[in-house]
Formats: C-alpha cells, structure tokens, sequence
C-alpha cells in the first residue's frame, strides 16, 4: 500500500510513524513545500492520503491537489471539528473521490503516557464504498484502535464539550500562571495537569477548535454564564 501525508508537525510525525507498518510512506509538509514545490506531488499518486494540516488549511490543500489527485485515492482528514473539513473536502475535492472523516482522540502526548492500544478514533465515512471502508478500518482494528462511528454533526456535538470546553479551561488556566506548590491538594495537581495538556497544541489549534466548531461557541458562553452566577450567589452571601 501507498501512504501519503500532507503535514508533518507533532501529530504528523507520530502519525507517519505509525503508517509505516502498513506500507510505504511519502510525507509532504506545508513549510517544505514552499522550498520544494514538487514535493507535493511525490503524496499523490496513492492509496490513502492523509491531510494532517490545520483546520482551516483543508480547503486551500484540497484546492491545491484536486486535479492532480488520483481519482481512487482516498482521501483523509484528521481534524478535530468535522463538519467544517467535510464540507471543504466535498466542495474542492471530485464529487467522485473517496473521502473519509476521522478524528484521532489522542496525540503524542497521550500516546507517551499510555501507549497506541485502545485509544479512540472516530471514523465517518463520507463517501467511500464499503470495502474501501472495510480496508481502511483494518488498519486501525491491527494497531487496536477503538472504533467510533458518528456523523459529523454528532462528533462536533459532543467535541464541543469533551474538547473545546476542556481546551478553553485550560488555556484560562493558563492566563492565571498558575504554579506547582507545597501546599495543594490532589485536585490542585488536576488543574495543572489540565494546563499543561492543553497548552502542548498550538494557538492554531485551540483557535480553529474554538472557530469552527459550530456547538463550542455556545458551550463557552454557558461556561461563563454558570461561573458568573456562581459568582453573583457568593457576592450575595458576603453583602
């Protein structure tokens, strides 16, 4: 099997790794790509391409490498919003090229701490045939992989809270500088290591999660509202 991969920051990388065990491996990143023009089309002509790339860089990637692509290549995405990304992909891609969404769960940070088995992956197929599908999960179901099948809109439903929420406290965490200290409780030790996780992705990332999701901007304004009147029932008890 042929792999190609456009994108190669931490996620690529560990990803690129990965990929090896199931065939050969051509990668493309976006920074190289302005010194070595050509290099985009050495991940073209293969099987299954991954894009690696920010959110809102699929649309201008799949722009790019449409009419070059080879029409039974099936083309991937990673990003954790989806319904943006497959309405790029539908829109610039060949109404007959084989697309699928995934979401991996887990990053390099998360593999380090606990390995690759079980870790989650949400899959939806867009439009793939089913052995198309049924050989692209093989992949997956060898590395152990946890299979999730969801919609777009299901996925940015519940990343909303599982994800974009969680990035949004951790980033606010980390306006607060806060710091180890002798005296803390176990919880305290929680809130750091939120801090820290979050704080590992790129601004990009936080930023595109936060943008494109079309359910994280009510999930935020929820959050301030509930802390705001939180904090109006503590004033009122100390008036």
């Amino acid at each position: 099997m042929k792999i190609g991969i456009i994108g190669h920051g931490r996620f690529g990388t560990l990803w690129a790794g990965l990929m090896k065990e199931f065939g050969d491996v051509a990668i493309c990143d976006k920074g190289k790509r302005k010194k070595e023009k050509g290099k985009v089309d050495d991940v073209l002509n293969v099987d299954v391409l991954f894009l690696l790339v920010p959110i809102s860089e699929i649309k201008n990637v799949c722009k790019e490498i449409t009419d070059k692509l080879d029409p039974k290549t099936i083309v991937v995405d990673a990003c954790s919003v989806k319904v943006k990304p497959v309405e790029d992909m539908l829109f610039e891609l060949r109404h007959t090229q084989p697309i699928i969404a995934t979401h991996p769960l887990f990053g390099p940070d998360s593999v380090k701490r606990l390995g690759i088995e079980g870790q989650k992956i949400v899959v939806s197929p867009v439009r793939v045939t089913e052995e198309q599908l049924n050989m692209f999960e093989k992949m997956f179901e060898k590395m152990k992989f946890k299979i999730i099948h969801a919609t777009p809109e299901e996925h940015d439903r519940q990343m909303a809270r599982s994800q974009a929420l969680v990035h949004f406290l951790g980033r606010g965490l980390a306006e607060l500088d806060l710091q180890d200290q002798e005296i803390s409780t176990p919880d305290y030790q929680s809130l750091l290591r939120i801090n820290d996780l979050v704080t590992n992705d790129t601004l990009q990332l936080f930023l595109d999660m936060q943008r494109f999701n079309p359910y994280a901007k009510e999930v935020r304004e929820e959050l301030i509202q509930a802390l705001q009147k939180l904090g109006n029932n503590i004033q009122s008890y100390e008036q």
